[in-house]
């Protein structure tokens, strides 16, 4: 009898507890990545900082998005065409997240107050070919004169300067999306902003992170896409841990130095990178062409794939190989680097660099250091600085050598390459070369995709024979993902995709 009572008790005990248990919600998966660094507010347009990307990403969104599977893709246009140097672009029906419309209007507010002067974008170039856009730049017009109208709610007309058969891969940038209802606001009314990206704003801790949730208005990718945080985390090993524990499902940057503990598990993946990551000689040996042939020619190329377990050697160019028809790369001669090192007297050099790059950049650097002193007998002082006054030294006064990571504000050849011409503010090697304008040049007119890359091979073969230069090699971002979800995207630009995010 105490038996059965104990056994009917037993059996009670365990249906009441599954039934609470049943009724308890389990709490949903919440995507969790980082950002190098907190942005300093939540305008696009001011931002210089690449960390800021993947949540601008999330939650503004302009006419056109871009999938290295798919390419070009339209997102706030439904279609676009070209008549002579005009672009007409009818729009989607789409909703800002507090329910209003997106019109027309809110994307010319957005190009008008990016080409104003007064708001000293570093964006602002992304639009120069735009009629008037440089004379607005220049403080002589005013931002209503720029070539961009909308004759009706849903249309939108850019006219153009000169032509520029890249626009439409430049509106995928973050800062070309439309202007919020009301503008920008603080970080601290972040959630009371209105967003058109997959997601927007639910909380913003300063210092901390950001909470972001699914912005149901957003009619594109996955409904059921769960909640994420971003988290503002400057330090790669401080990062690491917390995608170890589970704290973090996404590590934006693994050091080359781990490769080998998580290379061939699921978490690991390597994306090629649009960017043009260089060290470049600056002013001090512009009229020293036997010393850069030096530096650019006493290396040991290989040594670099062995040190950093890279897919590509330093010397190689940095775009994506297949943007070329064929890949040509810097081919060490000692011999030669010698001897030109001897000829005149051995200079004092100093390498420059920015903090932000952490550990992978300082480890490359001295090495490079250490190539140079064991195969010229030369010592190169390196010297790192914080980004922002870095970035500034370079524009003001280039010292003799910096190392310089491009990242690029489209997929392509022409992307990296007009870096380098007369005139543009981001040319710190100061390269003033008239042939290698007119290779340049031809990147900008309508070419067979055959033509294209080889022409692209071309300009990057000469620039590389000036030993202005050495480049260090097709990039690739090595992350950590999680399994516990699927459906994110990161492109070449470093963008990432979160709107066909799912929970497994």
């Amino acid at each position: 009898m105490i038996f059965r009572l104990y056994l009917a008790f037993t059996l009670l005990w365990s249906f009441r507890s599954t039934v609470a248990d049943a009724a308890i919600p389990v709490a949903p998966e919440i995507f969790k990545f980082h950002l190098l660094s907190e942005p300093h507010n939540l305008d696009p347009q001011t931002s210089g900082a690449a960390s800021g990307n993947y949540l601008f990403h999330s939650i503004y969104r302009g006419l056109f998005t871009y999938s290295r599977e798919k390419g070009l893709r339209p997102e706030g246009a439904e279609s676009c065409k070209r008549s002579a140097l005009k672009l007409t672009c009818t729009l989607r029906k789409i909703l800002w997240s507090n329910g209003t419309a997106v019109t027309a209007q809110d994307y010319v507010s957005s190009f008008r107050r990016l080409i104003d002067p007064t708001n000293k974008s570093p964006q602002a170039d992304v639009i120069f070919a735009l009629r008037n856009a440089r004379a607005i730049w220049a403080g002589k017009m005013k931002p209503a004169q720029l070539g961009i109208e909308s004759p009706s709610p849903n249309t939108l007309v850019f006219i153009f300067a000169h032509e520029d058969p890249e626009f439409e891969y430049r509106l995928i940038h973050s800062a070309l999306s439309p202007l919020p209802p009301g503008g920008f606001l603080e970080r601290e009314a972040s959630a009371l902003m209105p967003v058109n990206g997959p997601y927007k704003i639910a909380e913003w801790k300063r210092g901390v992170r950001v909470k972001l949730q699914p912005n149901d208005k957003y009619t594109g990718g996955n409904p059921a896409r769960p909640a994420a945080e971003a988290y503002f985390i400057d330090e790669d090993s401080t990062a690491l841990r917390l995608f170890e524990s589970g704290k973090l499902n996404f590590l934006r940057r693994l050091v080359a130095s781990e490769f080998p503990r998580f290379r061939g598990t699921p978490e690991f993946r390597q994306i090629p990178m649009a960017r043009f990551d260089y060290v470049g000689f600056g002013p001090a040996l512009r009229d020293q062409p036997k010393a850069r042939f030096a530096l650019a020619r006493g290396i040991e190329f290989g040594d670099f794939m062995r040190l950093f377990d890279s897919l590509s050697p330093a010397g190689c160019p940095s775009l994506p190989s297949d943007y070329m028809d064929r890949v040509n790369c810097l081919k060490p001669d000692f011999a030669a680097a010698k001897k030109a090192a001897f000829a005149g007297e051995t200079p004092k050099l100093e390498m420059y660099f920015s903090k932000m790059g952490g550990d992978d950049i300082l480890r490359a650097v001295e090495w490079l250091q250490g190539q140079w002193k064991k195969n010229l007998g030369w010592t190169v002082e390196l010297k790192s600085q914080e980004q922002t006054s870095y970035v500034a030294m370079l524009r003001e006064k280039p010292p003799a050598i910096f190392r310089k990571g491009l990242s690029l504000d489209r997929p392509t050849c022409l992307a990296a390459l007009e870096i380098f011409l007369k005139g543009n503010p981001e040319n710190f090697i100061g390269l003033d070369d008239p042939k290698y304008e007119k290779l340049v040049a031809r990147l900008t007119k309508p070419l067979s995709l055959p033509a294209r890359k080889k022409a692209c091979r071309e300009a990057v073969d000469y620039l590389t024979s000036l030993n202005r230069l050495i480049p260090l090699g097709e990039i690739h971002f090595t992350v950590l993902a999680s399994q516990k979800f699927k459906g994110w995207e990161l492109n070449e630009l470093n963008q990432l995709d979160l709107s066909h995010l799912t929970a497994l």
